[in-house]
Formats: C-alpha cells, sequence, structure tokens
C-alpha cells in the first residue's frame, strides 16, 4: 500500500512538473519583462492541474478528460487576460495552449500508467 502511494504521487508530479516547466519556458520566451510573480502563479497552476488530472484518471478516454479539464480550469484566464483587458487576440492562442498542455498531460498520464487507462494500471 506504502509504495502505491508513493508511487501515485511521484507520477502525479512528473505529470505536473513538465508542463509547469513548458509553460514557464514559454511565458519567459514571449514576454522576458514578466512579473515573477505570473510566472510563478503560471506554473503553480500547471503542476497542480497536472498533479490532479493524473488523480482524476477514471480509466475514461484519459485526452477526454484531461483537455477538458485544463480548458474549464482555464476559463478565468481567458476572461481575465482576453476579454478584461480588451485584447481579444489572446482568446484563441490561450485556447490552443491549454489543448496543447491537456494533449501533453494526458499522454503523460497514459504513459507512466504504462499505456493502460485508470489508476487501477499502478497497482498491478
Amino acid at each position: 500500500m506504502k509504495n502505491n502511494t508513493l508511487k501515485l504521487i511521484i507520477n502525479s508530479s512528473i505529470t505536473g512538473v513538465i508542463p509547469a516547466t513548458l509553460e514557464g519556458i514559454l511565458i519567459y520566451s514571449v514576454e522576458p519583462t514578466i512579473s515573477q510573480w505570473m510566472v510563478i502563479q503560471a506554473t503553480l497552476f500547471w503542476f497542480t492541474c497536472g498533479f490532479v488530472v493524473y488523480q482524476l484518471n477514471t480509466g475514461e478516454n484519459i485526452f477526454l478528460i484531461s483537455v477538458g479539464f485544463t480548458m474549464f480550469l482555464n476559463l478565468p484566464w481567458y476572461i481575465a487576460e482576453s476579454i478584461v483587458k480588451n485584447k481579444p487576440e489572446h482568446f484563441i492562442p490561450l485556447v490552443i495552449a491549454s489543448i496543447v498542455q491537456g494533449i501533453i498531460i494526458g499522454s503523460l498520464t497514459k504513459w507512466l500508467n504504462n499505456g493502460k487507462a485508470g489508476q487501477k494500471a499502478i497497482y498491478e
């Protein structure tokens, strides 16, 4: 039991660290003068998103779950970054980034479960 819990935490963390790192690199490459707090906020968000999606792996289509979950959680950012700031041109890139990150998270989840769907795969 203890070994399975540790493996679950490690795999969840890996699934969070990779999209968080990619987001940090993307933000700095697009806007190098951005506040460090904004980068920290974004990387923490994507770490948490990856961690939680790995935990939510129900055995259903992990790509549909991860993309849907990441898009749903990004709704406030879509509004804040495109509507509130009156920059509608940011909306489509934000949606595309969410979809790509969701696919990455889904791929990592599937790969870390040895290509099997569902949490029971890690206990085998």
